[in-house]
């Protein structure tokens, strides 16, 4: 055996332990969970937040998350962490639209000054829960075309929105509402 050949075996050997360990880091990060998808029927939420729209708006939706977050944790509010991401068609491309804040729970709490309180209803909607490390977790886009794809399959169109609900386990349920 040559010494050339001796190095493209091991190059082989190495890049094929190399993709068993990071395939393993994937299993158990729990990157092949397929998401749960489902419907649900009369939903009604309260979220206390406040809206942010515009273009680049990366570092200022940031410092909301984590003020919203703050809130939480000093248990000001008291539910889930959560967005509704707007997509109405009169949004130039890379604006966005949309409203982060908590997600009430049934204690009533003093909302801060600066936020505002959005309701959210719909007879029917679609729901994907996502259980995997934020690592491995499939992007929003993907999960939203999964339930729309869901929602054809029984004959609904769903509004150009949606919820998402991030819990402290680092779980996040994606909810997009029936067309009424």
């Amino acid at each position: 055996m040559t010494i050339k050949t001796r190095k493209y075996i091991y190059w082989g050997i190495s890049l094929l332990s190399l993709s068993v360990i990071l395939m393993s880091i994937y299993y158990f990060l729990g990157g092949f969970q397929p998401f749960e998808l489902a419907s649900s029927s009369n939903n009604s939420y309260s979220i206390a937040g406040k809206y942010i729209q515009g273009k680049r708006m990366h570092v200022e939706e940031g410092r909301l998350f984590n003020d919203v977050r703050g809130l939480l944790q000093t248990k000001k509010l008291n539910g889930d962490l959560c967005m509704v991401d707007y997509r109405p068609d009169t949004l130039e491309d890379g604006e966005i639209l949309r409203f982060i804040g908590v997600l009430l729970g049934d204690d009533i709490s003093a909302i801060p000054s600066g936020y505002q309180v959005i309701e959210l209803r719909s007879a029917k909607s679609y729901k994907a829960a996502l259980t995997m490390h934020p690592l491995v977790m499939p992007n929003a886009h993907h999960v939203e075309e999964a339930l729309r794809s869901k929602a054809a399959t029984q004959g609904d169109s769903l509004q150009n929105l949606s919820l998402e609900v991030y819990y402290p386990d680092n779980s996040v349920l994606i909810e997009m509402f029936v067309n009424p």
